[in-house]
């Protein structure tokens, strides 16, 4: 019996794939389970299966092709077996063109200057002060203000106009050749990379992104974690701070949320997306179910995402359905900056480096943790009160963690 080759579904947020390469060749046997082909999305390269035992045929689309998901692109088919091609896979849309600009709208018709009664010329007191400032011959000026007057636009353009004619020639030399700059390399903008290109360029111009900065006392955070160590239980700052989100996106649903067209979706379910940099770029794996896991269940379950990602091993359910995401650049000596929304969510938190400075704790100067913390949000789906009071729990957590106890 027949089976399509399809290219699964990837989450709601992947139309579109690239075919990367085949691993095997047309007429060849295929194993169900075994890897049949990769394809590329904005996030990861990814192995894909064979869904069926038999003999390959009718590939339709080759490496390199952009190919929508759930669209046939060859055929497994029983030894001896003959079935219809496989119809080529639809290429996908090709995006909107650029908005037209608006067709600027005539300017109006200057009104003539009223001509002056024979005989006598109008001039505004402030018209002729200046004139008589620099000389002006305000008697020979054609007036613009009412009824013909001679009002100050007319000196000052009279002015202007002698200023150009006195203006030196200016003299234009040869056109100057810049150095030429030694390329070490080119990088074409393709793949993974021209992806997540155009979904950062994607989120800057369709979102309306506010970032709120704040800096916060670790100090009673980093002595948590090195209770923790002390303990035999390794929990890194990323898995505190993804517990602590969890915990406040339960309480602040609205940063919990998504745009969909024209619905704001409020998740019941906290997925907060761990921002991962790897050889092969910026992968967000996607811990389930943060704001009811404990605090070593996280761990764990970072600990591996994270070895999967730099593995190039992640699956598409691994990293799809996230409502939140963390990113982290303290470990690059990074205080703070202005993190990019993962659409479609609402907003993405950055954590800075977590470093002692001296701070004014209990009325005296002490040397302190602190961390800045930034919280960029749509401001299309949440105002900056409720924002801000969301930033300001996490800061509440993570200087006071005893108060997550109850």
């Amino acid at each position: 019996m027949a089976t399509d080759v399809l290219v699964p579904p990837l989450g709601q947020t992947v139309d579109t794939v690239t075919l990367v390469t085949w691993y095997k060749r047309e007429g060849e046997a295929v194993t169900q389970g075994e890897k049949l082909y990769a394809i590329e999305t904005d996030k990861a390269t990814l192995d894909i299966e064979a869904p069926a035992s038999g003999i390959l045929r009718h590939i339709t689309a080759q490496p390199g092709q952009k190919v929508r998901v759930l669209s046939p692109i060859a055929r497994i088919l029983a030894p001896g077996e003959e079935a219809e091609a496989v119809p080529a896979p639809t290429p996908p849309a090709a995006p909107a063109g650029a908005p037209v600009p608006p067709t600027p709208a005539p300017a109006p018709a200057m009104k003539p200057p009223t001509t002056p009664p024979a005989g006598r010329i109008f001039i505004s007191p402030r018209a002729r002060r200046l004139a008589e400032e620099h000389n002006v011959p305000w008697q020979t000026l054609q007036g613009t203000g009412p009824q013909g007057a001679i009002v100050e636009r007319d000196v000052r353009a009279y002015l202007q106009s002698q200023a150009a004619v006195k203006a030196p020639p200016v003299t234009i030399g040869p056109a100057i050749t810049p150095p030429a700059v030694a390329v070490m390399q080119t990088i074409p903008l393709e793949g993974s990379r021209a992806v997540i290109a155009q979904r950062m360029l994607e989120s800057r111009q369709t979102t309306a992104p506010v970032t709120l900065m704040s800096e916060a006392d670790a100090t009673a955070l980093v002595e948590l974690r090195r209770q923790f160590h002390e303990a035999g239980i390794p929990v890194s700052y990323n898995d505190i701070f993804l517990y602590i989100a969890g915990r406040a996106l339960r309480q602040f649903p609205r940063l919990n949320a998504s745009l969909e067209g024209e619905t704001i979706r409020l998740w019941d379910e906290v997925h907060i997306g761990l921002a991962v940099d790897t050889e092969r770029g910026l992968l967000v794996p996607v811990v389930r179910d943060a704001d009811r896991k404990r605090l070593a269940d996280i761990a764990r379950e970072t600990q591996r995402l994270i070895e999967r990602a730099r593995a190039g091993q992640l699956t598409p359910e691994e990293m799809s359905g996230g409502t939140f995401t963390i990113t982290n650049l303290g470990m690059y000596d990074v205080d703070a900056f202005t993190p990019i929304i993962n659409l479609p969510q609402c907003a993405v938190l950055g954590i800075g480096r977590i470093v002692e400075r001296p701070a004014v704790f209990q009325g005296v100067i002490a040397v302190r943790h602190r961390v800045w913390l930034s919280l960029t949000f749509d401001h299309r789906l949440i105002d900056g009160a409720p924002a801000a009071q969301f930033l300001q729990r996490i800061i509440q957590w993570v200087e006071m963690p005893h108060l997550l106890l109850i």
